[in-house]
This record gives structure tokens, C-alpha cells and sequence, in this order.
């Protein structure tokens, strides 16, 4: 349905709405409160339509795919932390990094990692890959993968796509939509799988 047709559907639907509820309620209200509340409904609704039809509306927003400078992280308030101490997360395996390309050292934060509820949930599977190299480690991360149907182990963690990738499947929406805890459970078997080598069913 093009923008013109929807925009005109849109009004039939508040139209016929104000309608409804205004013979719903009949002789239940006196006239003055009848149309009060007829008014106040029709409004609520053409904002909610309003809303949803936006542009980019219906469109969650993505994981971004940038990788920080610890500068960065800390200028945007993504952590709350020092340089210092951001680093010593790292390290500790609270967060990962990767160095910079065509460079021998330094340090760059993938920025997916700071996106809510990951920072709550990435530890366990760094743990696991805590003997991999920090280019493994990422690739890791961004790579989809069979297992997890297509997604990246990423995008599973965060329930949420990388804001490059287009339209996801039913399927994959049904993984994203998972509770939290089950999203890292699955990745943090795959984690697991990887670390191994060996085939794990990832249910």
C-alpha cells in the first residue's frame, strides 16, 4: 500500500472508529460527555497512527557496526568509566577489543557491545573465547552463523540486528524476540561449540 492509499485508509479507520464508539456508547452518556469522550479517543488514536506511520517508524534500531576509541566510549557516557578502567575491563574480559588496522597495538571497542542488555550479558561467552585472538573474538561476534540461523552471535545477544543488515526473516525475528537469558544461553553454546570444535545442537 503506497504512502497516499495508507494516509487515506488511516482517516477511514479514525473516521469510522469515532463513529463506533460514539454508537457504542448510545444513551449510556449524556450528549456533551459522549462527544467529550468520542473526542479525546479519535485523538489518541490519530496520534498512535501518526506515530506508527512516521518515517522509520516501524524500523528498530539497529546495532551499530563502528568500532571506538576509548576516547570515544568515555565521551559518550557509554560506560561510566576512566580510560584506565576501561581498559582493565577489557582485559578482565568484561568487555573486548580489537587493534586498529594496519597497526601492531592499540585499542578499538566495537561499539554493539554497549548497547543494552548486552553489557549484562557479554561476560560469560568472552570467557569463553578468552583463549582466541581479538580479530577471532570479533569476527566471532559479527559473522552469522548457521546455528543461529543466520544471525550473528551479536545480533542474538542483543535481540537486536546490525543496522546494516535488512530484512530479517520470521524466524530470526522469533530468535530476537527471545527472553534475554535464552538468547545468551544459545550463544553462549555456540561460544562453546566454537572454543571446542566439536558440533553442538544449538535448541
Amino acid at each position: 500500500m503506497g504512502s497516499f492509499e495508507q494516509r487515506a485508509y488511516s482517516r477511514r479507520l479514525v473516521e469510522r472508529f469515532s463513529a463506533e464508539v460514539a454508537e457504542r456508547l448510545g444513551a449510556a452518556l449524556p450528549g456533551a460527555e459522549r462527544s467529550q469522550l468520542v473526542a479525546i479517543a479519535t485523538t489518541a488514536l490519530s496520534a498512535s497512527i501518526d506515530a506508527l506511520e512516521a518515517p522509520g517508524a516501524d524500523q528498530p534500531r539497529g546495532l551499530p557496526v563502528a568500532r571506538l576509541s576509548a576516547a570515544d566510549v568515555i565521551a559518550g557516557g557509554r560506560t561510566g568509566m576512566s580510560q584506565a578502567t576501561l581498559y582493565r575491563a577489557a582485559d578482565s574480559g568484561r568487555y573486548y577489543s580489537v587493534t586498529p588496522g594496519g597497526r601492531s597495538n592499540g585499542k578499538q571497542f566495537p561499539a554493539w557491545q554497549f548497547v543494552a542488555p548486552v553489557p549484562e550479558l557479554i561476560a560469560p561467552v568472552l570467557a569463553c573465547l578468552a583463549q582466541q585472538a581479538g580479530s577471532e573474538v570479533h569476527a566471532f561476534w559479527i559473522t552469522g552463523a548457521d546455528e543461529l540461523n543466520e544471525l550473528a552471535p551479536a545480533e542474538l545477544l542483543a535481540g537486536c540486528p546490525f543496522d546494516t543488515r535488512g530484512a530479517l526473516h520470521a524466524s530470526q525475528q522469533a530468535l530476537l524476540g527471545l527472553p534475554s537469558q535464552q538468547r545468551q544461553q544459545k550463544v553462549l553454546a555456540f561460544a562453546q561449540q566454537q572454543a571446542s570444535g566439536k558440533a553442538v545442537v544449538i535448541g
